[in-house]
């Protein structure tokens, strides 16, 4: 049997005194900023831009067990160095994707073995092949060990090397129209990208060997989990030697699995197609990450990320704790998931802004310009993906015991309404930045950061104040494991748009 085809407002806070007034300001009126001012009398908005030290550090390990990508690959990049990916994957028996009637007799014949994964995204170019090696894992991924982008998995010798997979195949399929045209077609052909990788295992002798071992396991009765992973312990993938054209992301799909295609008359299904020598059947093994839908968990797997930034301005970021600042990087701080680059920002000013009473905070946003045109290799992460932590001096985050769990001090969320209770200081609810397009300057990401400031200011942050916010598109109970990159814009020129705190104020008196 075959699988499935593929603002709101705050109580006034009392900051700072007229004399700050020396920084970047400007004057709106209220309505425009969606204040809603209490009073009758025509009262106006003015915003203060707070300057940023901002600096790149990066976060390691990153979280990538069980993702919804497993990567593969390598990807040189002149701006921060060379990417490798490799992958690890369990195999797994699964009686609800491919039952047990459907497993091959001791009669049936094997034909043909094919693993494949489908794939979503290649980081680089895809009009050359992945390059790639497979080996079999010498023990399966074992379910009580955490494994991270800084783990790896004992291998044998690759027993295939330098295989080339293409990544612009297409193919031609049948697609239904939503009623008849004038000429009574239902269907019509299109072409479309074949976003699958396939590799045919019986075409090579060590793999081939490998592959009958394991089919004449699953001829055995009864199969069990034990019995294939004593047969084929799991597979191992790695960009080939001197291959740094593109990084493959392998999503969750149907097309994860080793394919067993055989035939014969005396097998145990009654399911198959018809031919001279009798009934062509197949059985499925999982290998690699299922759907979300699927009616199972597939099994364990994970992705082993390491970067070489030698060559680069961040060189220094091979050491743990180092970090460099915006100053070496022409201006610019990076944030990529994957490679686990983050925005390091120590906000100024902060401390004159407390126990003044001369104007009130009405809302406080942190703005986040992006670098144009720097999409090309790496997407900007996207608007939903982007968090702020909380962090030492070293960069690394703060944390807080709700009960008797540990959690990483993240920005919370603004309460939705007014008069809730504040989310400032708990856990659970991270606040995403926003990414806005503009038409006029920079696309940018907006943090608002209303309550965190008035907690801020106020010494209400349930624990230690932070050194610094980290700005960075990794979050551990995040499973989607990306490449994206975006590069903020730090510019020295008082007048440009760059990294800022803007704070909106009103005068008391």
């Amino acid at each position: 049997m075959n699988w499935p085809a593929s603002a709101s407002r705050l109580t006034s806070v009392s900051l700072f005194a007229v004399s700050l007034l020396g920084l970047a300001t400007s004057c709106e009126k209220a309505n425009d900023v969606g204040l809603e001012l209490p009073g009758t009398s025509p009262i106006t908005s003015q915003y203060l831009d707070l300057t940023v030290s901002t600096a790149t550090v990066r976060q390691q390990p990153i979280e990538t067990v069980n993702s919804n990508q497993v990567l593969v690959g390598r990807l040189r990049d002149a701006k921060v160095g060379t990417t490798t990916a490799q992958a690890y994957l369990n195999l797994q028996y699964n009686s609800l994707l491919s039952p047990a009637d459907s497993l091959p007799a001791a009669t049936a014949r094997l034909d043909s073995v094919v693993f494949s994964l489908g794939f979503d995204q290649v980081y680089g170019t895809a009009n050359q092949p992945l390059r790639f090696n497979l080996a079999a894992l010498q023990q399966p991924l074992d379910n009580r060990t955490v494994y991270n982008s800084a783990s790896a998995a004992p291998a044998t010798t690759p027993l295939l090397s330098n295989l080339a997979a293409p990544l612009n195949r297409e193919l031609k399929v049948w697609q239904q129209l939503a009623s008849n045209t004038a000429d009574k077609k239902d269907s019509v052909q299109v072409t479309t990208l074949d976003k699958v990788v396939r590799l045919r295992l019986l075409k090579y002798p060590a793999t081939a060997a490998l592959a009958n071992t394991t089919f004449a396991t699953l001829q055995s009765s009864p199969m069990s989990q034990e019995k294939l992973n004593a047969a084929w312990k799991g597979i191992a993938l790695s960009p080939a030697a001197g291959f740094a054209d593109n990084i493959v992301a392998f999503n969750r799909s149907y097309n994860s699995r080793i394919v067993f295609y055989f035939s014969g008359n005396n097998v145990k299904g009654t399911a198959g197609i018809k031919g001279k020598s009798g009934r062509y059947h197949s059985y499925s093994l999982v290998a690699g990450p299922l759907p979300t839908e699927a009616p199972t968990t597939g099994p364990k797997y994970f992705t082993q990320l390491s970067t070489d930034f030698s060559g680069t301005a961040l060189a220094s970021l091979a050491t743990a704790g180092q970090q460099v600042s915006a100053t070496a990087t022409e201006d610019l701080t990076y944030i990529q998931d994957g490679v686990g680059l983050a925005t390091r920002i120590e906000l100024s000013g902060l401390q004159a802004l407390m126990n003044n009473s001369e104007l009130a905070v009405n809302r406080a946003e942190l703005l986040l310009p992006i670098k144009q045109n720097t999409n090309g290799l790496f997407p900007y992460p996207g608007g939903n993906s982007v968090y702020l932590y909380e962090v030492n001096a070293s960069n690394q985050p703060l944390e807080r015991t709700v009960g008797a769990t540990t959690y990483e001090r993240l920005i919370q969320i603004e309460r939705p309404v007014q008069g809730s209770q504040s989310l400032a200081t708990g856990v659970g609810s991270p606040a995403a930045a926003a990414l806005y397009p503009s038409y006029e300057a920079l696309q940018y990401y907006s943090m608002p950061l209303t309550e965190y400031l008035q907690a801020y200011l106020q010494d209400r942050l349930n624990g230690e104040r932070p050194s610094a916010l980290l700005l960075s598109p990794v979050l551990r109970t995040n499973p989607n494991l990306t490449l994206n990159r975006a590069q903020l814009v730090n510019l020295s020129q008082p007048d440009a748009a760059k990294i800022k705190l803007r704070v909106y104020y009103s005068k008391l008196r």
